[in-house]
């Protein structure tokens, strides 16, 4: 252990429940803060953040209009929730911001609870890394918004008129509960997930997992998992978000592993040679 005296079970509990308090206190202060920004347009009419948060989202995800695959273009239609559906998404929404806005101080006080635990190289190993994990976890939230969502409804609205018989008329409508919900899902999804490349490659590079679990049967079974993931995120039955939000997981995950395998290879390569020389 880093320290000479090792801590008893309950001063641990009592730390970790301390630490684990700060960061639920960051999470409601960042929720409360960012939710109360005004999003207005310089006009005199006051809007949160939090109220425009969903309209933000659904505008940016579908499209007001869609052209398919056979040339035709459609209009898009949006139906609007109910009552308690509009507290609902506010409510999601202000959970975003809370999660977002607290992640660095979560990333602060988790390094801070293991700080003590850690020998000098390894503490400063863990701080070369604690930014990637916090830029990860905010470039995972927002390649989900701006790309993945938006991709996915897309390609979802232009599979859907096809399948309708000629001669009869209908509305491409989307409810605006069932998009801030899927996207917000899928960006708490997608940001811790993107945490997980890093972790993987960490451990494969200093030796703490062996490169050897990583066979070939077991990248099927990781692909499998991510296929899963993405079959429970998506609202899509055709089977397409699925396999768009699998291989964005999957991607990651499997270049890390290649540059984990990669540096291990390398590192094992020095510790033999050290020990040529030294015998």
């Amino acid at each position: 252990m880093a320290e000479d005296r090792e801590a008893s079970i309950w001063e641990h509990l009592t730390e970790l429940a301390i630490r684990l308090r700060r960061i639920i206190i960051a999470f409601i202060i960042s929720a409360l803060v960012l939710s109360v920004i005004p999003a207005g347009k310089g006009g005199l009419l006051y809007v949160p953040l939090a109220a425009k948060l969903p309209s933000l989202i659904v505008a940016h995800t579908v499209p007001k209009q869609i052209t398919t695959f056979d040339g035709h273009t459609y209009n898009v239609t949006i139906l609007p929730s109910t009552e308690f559906e509009s507290i609902q998404i506010m409510v999601e929404g202000i959970l975003l911001l809370g999660v977002m806005g607290s992640t660095p101080i979560a990333a602060r006080e988790i390094w801070a609870y293991v700080e003590p635990a850690l020998y000098p190289h390894e503490k400063r190993f863990a701080k070369r890394f604690m930014f990637l994990f916090v830029a990860a976890f905010l470039f995972g939230v927002f390649f989900a918004i701006y790309i993945v969502a938006p991709f996915i409804y897309t390609m979802m609205l232009k599979l859907y008129p096809p399948l309708v018989p000629s001669g009869y008329k209908f509305l491409l409508t989307i409810r605006i509960s069932t998009v801030v919900d899927f996207v917000i899902k899928l960006a708490i999804a997608f940001g811790l997930l993107f945490e997980t490349p890093i972790v993987i490659y960490l451990l494969l590079a200093y030796g703490i997992i062996s490169p050897d679990h990583f066979t070939p049967t077991t990248m099927k079974y990781i692909l499998l998992g991510t296929m899963i993931v993405g079959a429970i995120i998506s609202p899509d039955p055709s089977g397409l978000g699925m396999l768009i939000i699998g291989l964005s997981l999957y991607i990651p995950l499997h270049i890390a592993i290649k540059l984990g395998k990669k540096k291990a290879q390398q590192r094992k390569q020095v510790e033999e040679a050290m020990a040529t020389t030294t015998s």
